[in-house]
């Protein structure tokens, strides 16, 4: 493997990751819509790619790539944006899916009933960190893996900014709230026990969680949007033998393993 991009569309936003060998050059975000035409996509994948390359003049030459690797959890526009990079690198992108091999043993999985995204996590969790590992990921959903020598299970809770817009959606007087840093268990007003409830509330869940498996060394991986946030309320529940992380870019290396596994 040399240069490759890996691109993870997720409900909220599409990653672009771009590798040089093991290293990480640059990792962006683009809104996720689910009606971009193919010609958008192309576009916003080109500028992204171009203008985080190291010389922002470089020309098409400057920008090639040996493959590249695409996630999805949007269906309606996965194929149109196979398309856009096939015209950015020249090659059809590798899609992630049941028939690629990814180190990860989802056999104790009920077939078919585990969402893609989650085994690339796990792939780069089993990978850096060992089993046994538990990873948690922050996104528009709060999703948990559990894996010792494969994948046994794991929840899909709903996510924290769905959470507070959930509350404010459903309810006459609870204001909409934008994710925020928590420092008190306990709020004193009715924004502030929002927000405990679903930071302090999604961090207890998580080391609680943690401490039932009964692991001992367990290592807990927090990835996903809202993670930093989350991570100091799970570290505050958790014993000496349980190590919690921060990986922002676990998916994005999830994608460049199980592509090298794959070429």
């Amino acid at each position: 493997m040399s240069r490759i991009l890996t691109v993870d569309i997720g409900n909220s936003n599409i990653v672009v990751g771009s590798w040089s060998y093991d290293a990480l050059d640059f990792t962006s975000r683009i809104m996720t819509k689910r009606d971009y035409k193919k010609d958008e996509l192309f576009s916003l994948l080109y500028d992204t790619v171009q203008k985080n390359s190291a010389d922002s003049s470089c020309t098409d030459s400057d920008l090639l790539y040996d493959g590249a690797l695409l996630a999805s959890v949007v269906p309606e526009i996965t194929d149109k944006t196979l398309d856009a990079l096939e015209m950015i690198i020249g090659k059809r992108p590798l899609l992630m899916g049941p028939f690629l091999r990814t180190g990860v043993d989802i056999s104790g999985y009920k077939e078919g009933a585990i969402g893609m995204d989650r085994v690339v996590d796990m792939a780069a969790a089993l990978s850096m960190y060992g089993s046994p590992v538990m990873v948690c990921d922050l996104g528009t959903c709060t999703t948990i893996t559990v894996a010792t020598d494969k994948i046994t299970g794991g929840m899909i809770c709903p996510g924290i900014q769905l959470s507070l817009d959930a509350e404010a959606a459903r309810t006459s007087q609870l204001p909409q709230l934008q994710a925020g840093v928590v420092d008190s268990l306990l709020g004193t007003d009715t924004a502030s026990n929002m927000m405990s409830g679903v930071i302090a509330g999604t961090g207890m869940m998580i080391s609680e969680l943690a401490k039932r498996l009964h692991y001992g060394t367990l290592k807990i991986v927090v990835t996903g949007g809202l993670g930093k946030l989350v991570l100091p309320w799970i570290k505050q529940g958790l014993p000496a033998t349980i190590e919690a992380y921060y990986d922002e870019n676990l998916l994005i290396r999830g994608l460049k393993e199980i592509y090298s596994i794959n070429t």
